[in-house]
């Protein structure tokens, strides 16, 4: 599944990305999206695009089409 498809408020684990260019995954290392962290989809903004996510400490706006090229997984509970 991808981060697009989480449900809001529930952790996921990032698991890796998907047609995406080395640069485009050192700028998204640098703020914090790895594989093996934990990410929280929290809000949907008015226009639906940014949606706002919890990464670690930070809230981070990220766009859609970006949301749909990171792999993730359910964190079992």
């Amino acid at each position: 599944m991808t981060l697009d498809e989480a449900a809001l408020e529930k952790p996921v684990l990032i698991v890796g990305f998907s047609h995406m260019e080395d640069c485009e995954r050192a700028r998204l290392s640098g703020l914090g999206l790895r594989v093996g962290t934990l990410v929280t989809k929290l809000i949907f903004t008015p226009l639906r695009d940014p949606v706002e996510c919890l990464v670690g400490p930070q809230l981070l706006a990220l766009e859609r089409g970006l949301l749909k090229r990171i792999r993730v997984e359910e964190v079992p509970t």
